[in-house]
């Protein structure tokens, strides 16, 4: 069977179905394209390939210590060891984009954002290489079906709590509260991964006909945590937005906004009349000015964030006088 050019690109239209889901948490302040191809790249690429060879070093002490064939060895094998190895991975990403580029790198959202890309792209090469691996096409639609749909998204969920984890630290003044906050959004990626794949190892383990059922109760249970933890991100996303960003721009009413479109913004729905384009610039905006505004309170005034303030609060005075001329032309 020869699948080597099909299957990368049926498995583009998943990957970009899982990541503009995860781009609807991030509604206001769209991040740089570029930021975001690179996180999905590193997953891809140097993610997949350290994963291959840290996991082929740490499989020769564990089959010589453990029974071969043993429950302790699966787990160890298949599930403790990928989870660890693939989340530290996939994690450097946001370390990097977090360390690298910190001005861009506003907090637990962008976290959240970068990470899944970094576990989008591990995932869209992992299900590349399955799928080679299979020898009928009924085995290739049987591993799709799993890895894309059943078990999709979830590489990038795991490695979004590893963003969580670094946005959060991104607020905190003291370095051992930076740590907790990394260690601890780290920790939670790799139990659930581990426990997933634990699940998965012994649901094979299961007979012929339990084995059915085990595989749907996990996918049920995949999918229940995946889109509880969507929705309850989605919320709790729009609601702190649109909470700083009423407190942010209040004062800048009318010097750099107006005062219509200071309430549209705290309301993106009532933005009515105003062009598609103008809207969404003025929102990235409005969304940049109060983030900068909010690091500035919480960790004090960092390399250039009063000169990118003062810049952020030209631009925003130029647009909303450009929209209000245009809806007074209206």
């Amino acid at each position: 069977m020869d699948a080597i050019l099909i299957t990368p690109l049926v498995l583009i239209a998943p990957t970009a179905f899982y990541i503009w889901l995860i781009l609807q948490i991030d509604r206001y302040e769209r991040e740089p394209v570029l930021y975001l191809a690179m996180a999905f790249i590193w997953g891809a690429i140097p993610g997949v390939m350290g994963a291959v060879i840290l996991q082929s070093l740490f499989s020769i002490p564990l089959a010589s210590g453990l029974a071969e064939g043993s429950l302790t060895a699966e787990l160890m094998d298949g599930s403790i060891s990928p989870a660890v190895t693939e989340e530290i991975l996939k994690g450097l990403a946001v370390a990097m984009i977090a360390i690298s580029f910190r001005q861009e790198f506003d907090g637990w959202i962008d976290g959240i954002v970068y990470g899944a890309m970094a576990g989008f792209g591990f995932a869209y090469v992992e299900n590349i290489l399955y799928l080679w691996g299979t020898e009928t096409w009924a085995e290739w639609w049987t591993v799709l079906l799993l890895r894309t749909v059943v078990f999709g998204g979830l590489h990038g969920l795991w490695t979004a709590l590893t963003g969580i984890g670094f946005g959060l630290a991104r607020y905190q003044r003291q370095t051992w509260q930076r740590v907790l906050c990394v260690s601890g959004g780290l920790l939670a990626a790799i139990a659930g991964h581990a426990i997933h794949n634990g699940a998965l190892t012994l649901a094979g383990r299961a007979s012929h006909e339990n084995e059915g059922v085990g595989y749907i109760l996990i996918a049920l249970l995949n999918y229940g945590t995946l889109v509880l933890l969507m929705g309850l991100l989605w919320w709790l996303s729009l609601w702190i937005s649109q909470r700083t960003l009423r407190f942010y721009l209040e004062d800048e009413v009318p010097k750099h906004l107006s005062e219509r479109l200071y309430k549209g913004i705290c309301q993106p729905r009532t933005l009515v009349g105003i062009p598609k384009k103008q809207r969404q610039a003025l929102l990235q905006l409005a969304s940049e000015l109060a983030q900068k505004k909010l690091q500035r309170d919480r960790v004090g005034e960092e390399i250039n964030t009063a000169a990118m303030i003062r810049e952020y609060q030209r631009q925003l005075a130029a647009l909303s006088q450009q929209i209000e001329m245009g809806l007074g032309s209206s």
